[in-house]
């Protein structure tokens, strides 16, 4: 199992919160930044590098979920020794932003990222718990499964440019029609 660690801000609703969730639960554990171990994976918007399965190497010392309100991502802490990556478009699933490209909550990061690293087990843990787990699934099968076979970063990157391209043809293509 990779060791899932929160570090909160405490900036949401205790009662909405999925990492909080995600600790009740046994699926991850609360750090300080001063306890972030060396080399571990940190889930961050301004990662240089988009996670892949490349990654799992780095994962067995833990990923980190940075649980901050969208509204305060710019208060996001920078960590030392970390692999600070980014993940791949997705489309949320929870009752905040459903629908939303990119507005993932800190669980909906967390279960990407374990099935990107092809850790299906430990992501199942999380079907249970959270009711939108396996709509967020389905929502973004196509893309999980692209994701999980590229070989690394920028592979995934182009799987994502190239889905994003696709989707958004059709939208252009109806606007010059009108």
């Amino acid at each position: 199992m990779i060791p899932i660690l929160v570090y909160d801000k405490d900036q949401c609703d205790p009662k909405k919160c999925t990492a909080k969730r995600m600790e009740k639960f046994g699926l991850a554990k609360e750090v300080p930044l001063n306890r972030i171990p060396p080399g571990c994976i940190v889930l961050s918007p301004f990662g240089k590098e988009t996670l892949s399965p490349a990654d799992l190497k780095y994962a067995h010392r833990g990923i980190v979920v940075l649980d901050l309100t969208w509204t305060h991502i710019d208060e996001c802490p920078h960590i030392r020794g970390e692999k600070a990556r980014k993940l791949p478009y997705f489309v949320a699933s929870n009752p905040i932003n459903f629908g939303k490209p990119w507005r993932l909550n800190s669980a909906e990061a967390v279960l990407a990222a374990l099935l990107v690293l092809g850790q299906d087990e430990q992501a199942e843990l999380f079907m249970p718990r959270f009711n939108w787990a396996p709509t967020f699934v389905t929502m973004n099968g196509e893309l999980l499964e692209a994701y999980r076979n590229a070989k690394d970063g920028e592979e995934i990157e182009r799987i994502q440019n190239e889905y994003i391209e696709s989707v958004s043809r059709p939208r252009e293509k109806d606007a010059e029609s009108q």
